[in-house]
C-alpha cells in the first residue's frame, strides 16, 4: 500500500516512497527465556517480505463491500494469505489475515509508516491508555523498543493522525513515525512447537482527523473486536429498536455486564472514562430496575454513596480513566 487518503479534505496518511502494510521478518534468538524475551539485537536483522505466491486479485467487486486478496511466501514453509476490505461507511481499512507458520527462531511483524510527526504514541491500556516516546534518545526510551498494546494504538499530530486497530496481537512499537504490530513468533522452548499451525487474526488502519477522542478511535476499536451479528429468523416488517443498555457520553465505556455472583435477581455492569477527562453522563436501561448500588470489584455494596435511579436512567459522575461498579436489581426477581 503506497496511498492511503482521506477524501475530505484529502490528506495522505503514508509518506511518498513508503509502503504501508509492509511485512517484515526478523531473526529472533533471545539470550535466556525463549517463549518470552525480545532481544533490541533482532532489529539489526530486518528482511521485508517481497515474494508474491498469489497475484492481486479482486475478491468483492463493491457495492457495501470492496475487498482484494494476495498471498505473500514468507520462507519455503510459511505462507501469508490476506484480504484487505474497505466496507461502506467504515472509517478504517481492515485486513483479514491468514498465515501457516512452520518456522524457528523469528519474528513476524507488519509496518505503516505515517505520514505524521509527534514526539509521542498513544496506546491503549486496560480502562485507560498511555502515551510512549516515539524516539530512542535515553536507554530508558531504547529499552522500550517492543512494547505492549490491547486494541488501538495511535500517532497524531494536531488535527490528524493514523490509529492501528487489532483483535488480539499485543506487541508494538512506534518509531520515529513507523507504527510496527508484531504478530508471530517461533520460540522452540520450552515447547518446540509453540505457535507452529495455521494463524487468523485481522488489523485495521484508520487515518483521522483531530484527536483520537474526537475521530472515535476508542469505539472503533470496539466495533473491531465485538462485531455485529446478524441473526435469521426475524419476522417481517419493521425491526424493533431496543437496547438494554445505553450511554450518553463517548467518553464512557460500558465494558462489563455479568450476573452477580452471589445474587441472582441482580446484573453487575462495569463502566470506565476512557478520554482521560471529567464527565458526567446517563447510563439508560432497556428494562425495569428496583434499585442500583455502587459496589467495589467483589461487588460489595459500598454504603457511602447513592444512586438516583429516575425511571430507567442513571445518572453517573466520572473522573479521568475512573472505573464504576453497578449493582442492579430486577425489578420483580426474586432472591431465591
Amino acid at each position: 500500500m503506497v496511498s492511503l487518503s482521506l477524501l475530505h479534505p484529502k490528506r495522505d496518511a503514508v509518506p511518498e516512497g513508503c509502503q504501508a502494510n509492509q511485512f517484515v521478518i526478523f531473526d529472533d534468538v533471545p539470550l535466556y527465556w525463549d517463549a518470552w524475551d525480545v532481544m533490541d539485537y533482532h532489529l539489526e536483522t530486518r528482511k521485508p517480505i517481497t515474494h508474491l505466491l498469489k497475484p492481486l486479485e479482486i475478491s468483492t467487486p463493491g457495492g457495501l463491500r470492496g475487498s482484494v486478496s494476495f498471498s505473500l511466501q514468507l520462507s519455503e514453509s510459511s505462507i501469508l494469505t490476506q484480504e484487505v476490505i474497505l466496507d461502506a461507511g467504515s472509517p478504517y481499512i481492515s485486513f483479514q489475515t491468514q498465515v501457516d507458520w512452520d518456522e524457528a527462531h523469528k519474528f513476524l511483524k507488519v509496518e505503516f509508516p505515517a505520514k505524521v510527526r509527534s514526539p509521542n504514541a498513544t496506546y491503549e491500556i486496560q480502562f485507560g491508555h498511555l502515551q510512549r516516546p516515539t524516539h530512542w534518545n535515553t536507554s530508558w526510551d531504547w529499552a522500550r523498543f517492543e512494547v505492549w498494546t490491547h486494541k488501538w494504538l495511535d500517532l497524531s499530530e494536531h488535527g490528524f493522525g493514523v490509529a492501528l486497530l487489532n483483535d488480539c496481537k499485543y506487541g508494538c512499537s512506534v518509531h520515529d513515525n513507523v507504527m510496527s504490530l508484531s504478530l508471530l513468533r517461533a520460540p522452540k522452548s520450552p515447547d518446540a512447537t509453540a505457535d507452529i499451525g495455521r494463524h487468523q487474526f485481522t488489523y485495521a488502519v484508520m487515518p483521522h482527523l483531530g484527536s483520537f477522542q474526537e475521530a472515535g478511535v476508542i469505539q472503533q476499536a470496539y466495533n473491531l473486536n465485538f462485531p455485529l451479528h446478524v441473526l435469521e429468523g426475524a419476522p417481517p416488517g419493521p425491526c424493533p429498536v431496543w437496547s438494554a443498555f445505553s450511554v450518553q457520553s463517548p467518553a464512557v465505556v460500558l465494558e462489563t455486564i455479568k450476573q452477580a455472583e452471589d445474587r441472582p435477581d441482580a446484573l453487575v455492569v462495569r463502566l470506565y472514562e476512557s478520554y482521560g477527562s471529567t464527565v458526567d453522563t446517563w447510563l439508560q436501561m432497556g428494562f425495569p430496575i428496583q434499585e442500583a448500588v455502587m459496589c467495589d470489584l467483589l461487588e460489595r455494596p459500598d454504603p457511602n454513596t447513592s444512586l438516583v435511579l429516575e425511571e430507567h436512567r442513571l445518572k453517573l459522575s466520572f473522573r479521568p480513566f475512573q472505573i464504576l461498579s453497578i449493582l442492579l436489581v430486577l425489578r420483580g426477581q426474586s432472591r431465591d
